[in-house]
């Protein structure tokens, strides 16, 4: 009926979403990341210690490695609040096949003839379209999910590199003033270019580290287009098999396989058009062409 296969499109899905929840998307810089959404509000300085020492006037020398800290922080409220509402949306779609499938057999077990044979193949391709639409709901949830976490992890490494340089700067610094008297404060003019040397050798650290993370989103950019483009074209053959059915419904002559069709292709729209997965509808990509995932994105 028509060219894309519906098992084949589900299947391509379920992989998409598997390599999301896997985070196979995540380089082996940020890999792992269990870190709590939490830390993505926290509220932190990370030159406090600097200050507090009495070297303020360091401080606002080597403000720059703050400035990625704050560029990874947000709402860990939003990302969980938004991903928790999709992944459950994206369930109940997948009930819906769920539930057709189990009652379409036992409902159709006495037909028999092309009329019969017809509806079953497009009853199963409508629930393995629902079923996408709500593998699409969940894999969109993971992604929210797991990108907040790498994130959180690249907080936490970067706030753990400007506490390290910090360290080292309060170190310099205390000794500098230590050998002020003898020096005539030749030490602490000789310390403040060091100091400002740390931090630029571990700013550039940080910019390793936020490109590590900027390639990351590369990859989970390129499951997330697929994923968009699965959505499309589950949405494209339902419409297809819906019409389908509506005109089989006008011509069959086995009224009963014809009013079981309709009925179901009227339920199969009400379904998709469920305000719990119309973000997910809404999120389908332009683009119309389906590209199945055929291998893992590896860093």
């Amino acid at each position: 009926m028509t060219g894309t296969d519906s098992g084949q499109l589900l299947a391509d899905l379920k992989t998409t979403t598997k390599a999301v929840e896997n985070q196979d998307w995540v380089s082996a810089g940020l890999g792992g990341a269990s870190t709590a959404l939490d830390l993505l509000g926290a509220s932190q300085d990370p030159l406090a210690a600097l200050t507090s020492a009495g070297f303020g006037m360091v401080t606002e020398l080597v403000r720059f490695l703050e400035e990625p800290l704050k560029q990874l922080q947000g709402n860990p409220d939003s990302v969980s609040s938004h991903s928790q509402g999709m992944e459950g949306g994206g369930q109940q779609v997948s009930s819906v096949a769920d539930d057709y499938r189990q009652s379409s057999g036992p409902e159709t077990s006495g037909w028999k003839g092309d009329s019969a044979s017809g509806y079953r193949d497009t009853s199963s391709q409508h629930a393995d379209c629902v079923e996408a639409v709500g593998q699409a709901g969940i894999a969109m949830a993971k992604a929210a999910t797991g990108a907040g976490k790498v994130v959180a992890k690249a907080q936490r490494e970067v706030g753990g590199l400007i506490s390290e340089a910090v360290g080292k700067i309060v170190e310099l610094m205390t000794q500098a003033f230590a050998a002020a008297q003898a020096t005539f404060g030749a030490s602490i003019a000789a310390a403040i270019p060091q100091a400002v040397a740390i931090a630029t050798e571990y700013g550039g650290q940080i910019a390793q580290k936020l490109a590590v993370l900027l390639s990351d989103s590369d990859n989970l950019l390129q499951l997330i287009t697929s994923v968009t483009q699965g959505l499309e074209a589950a949405t494209q053959l339902m419409t297809k098999l819906s019409e389908a059915s509506k005109q089989d419904s006008s011509s069959s002559p086995d009224s009963s396989a014809a009013d079981s069709s309709s009925r179901y292709s009227a339920a199969s729209d009400a379904s998709y058009r469920d305000p719990s997965s119309s973000a997910l509808s809404d999120s389908a990509d332009s683009d119309s062409h389906y590209t199945p995932l055929s291998t893992t994105v590896q860093s």
